[in-house]
């Protein structure tokens, strides 16, 4: 008998055979190979267009999630983007390559390389075909991908996409077309990041320069900045000390008139990281609390 999980990401190949390929995702290439033109070809989208012209996000690296034929990543390059673009259909890849200022790959995001620490990386129509598992692939690929304080625009479904739950999606065996996301839903998924702007995607009439269409919803979101990252860091190690120095501490605080000054005389740490030790009660700190701080310290000094 052969056995097939030996890894994270081979339960999540598993539940990928679990959901059929979604339009444009999944390894299907059906949304490109029925047409003979490509799809919006010279229309970026309108919610892009107005962050970078009205000067919210300035020329950096770009990273374009699900390309297509390359309309963001033709208008990215043209505002002085360095841009990488991926898409997983051959047929997009190949009305796409060519454009001067981009470098387009043909695969999965999850599974090509790329250099990372992208002061922008931009999805327009990849996440909401993805199966809810891949999510956490997603969130995954952003933390390695975005600089920090790089911005993470996104389209995807709102009211116009499939109102399936996560478990009907395994059970009917289908994203439906394209999952539908919320402001809640999407604040939640991607709660790592701040939300700068959420908003309906406005309409544009045919003539328009601009790709708009009712039913979508665009986010715009920034990583924390190194400094948040540092100062993090820093209240971090100060809650690990007192872990191990607890009970000094609290007879301390009991004899003390000034209980931060304690704090810092006690542990030798900061200001800041006195603050955080009194705003946390920690006393109360519990061994699987204290692996949790570990955890996420460990992340933030990757």
């Amino acid at each position: 008998m052969s056995r097939e999980i030996r890894s994270l990401e081979d339960v999540l190949r598993l539940l990928d055979g679990m959901v059929a390929p979604g339009v444009r995702g999944g390894g299907s290439d059906g949304f490109h190979a029925d047409r003979d033109v490509p799809f919006g070809a010279d229309k970026p989208d309108e919610n892009l267009v107005a962050w970078i012209e009205g000067g919210l996000i300035e020329p950096g690296r770009a990273l374009d999630v699900g390309c297509g034929a390359g309309r963001n990543a033709r208008y990215l390059a043209a505002q002085g983007f360095d841009v990488d673009a991926v898409d997983i259909s051959p047929t997009a890849i190949e009305w796409a390559v060519g454009e001067p200022g981009v470098r387009f790959h043909c695969g999965s995001i999850f599974e090509v390389s790329l250099r990372g620490a992208y002061d922008l990386v931009y999805d327009s129509g990849c996440f909401h075909h993805l199966p809810p598992h891949r999510r956490l692939s997603y969130v995954d690929m952003l933390r390695r991908s975005l600089a920090p304080g790089g911005y993470f625009g996104l389209v995807s479904f709102g009211d116009g996409g499939a109102a399936l739950s996560d478990s009907e999606v395994y059970e009917q065996g289908s994203t439906g077309g394209g999952l539908a996301y919320s402001a809640a839903d999407l604040r939640e998924i991607f709660g790592e990041l701040d939300v700068v702007e959420q908003r309906d995607m406005a309409e544009q009439p045919e003539d328009s320069e601009l790709f708009g269409k009712s039913g979508l919803r665009t986010a715009l979101f920034r990583a924390r900045g190194r400094r948040a990252r540092e100062d993090r860091a820093t209240v971090l190690r100060g809650l690990l000390t007192i872990y191990d120095q607890r009970h000094d501490l609290v007879d301390a605080l009991w004899e003390a008139t000034d209980p931060q000054a304690a704090v810092q005389e006690v542990l030798g740490v900061s200001e800041l990281q006195a603050r955080a030790i009194l705003d946390l009660q920690l006393r109360r700190l519990t061994s699987w609390q204290r692996d949790l701080l570990r955890e996420d310290l460990a992340r933030l000094e990757e």
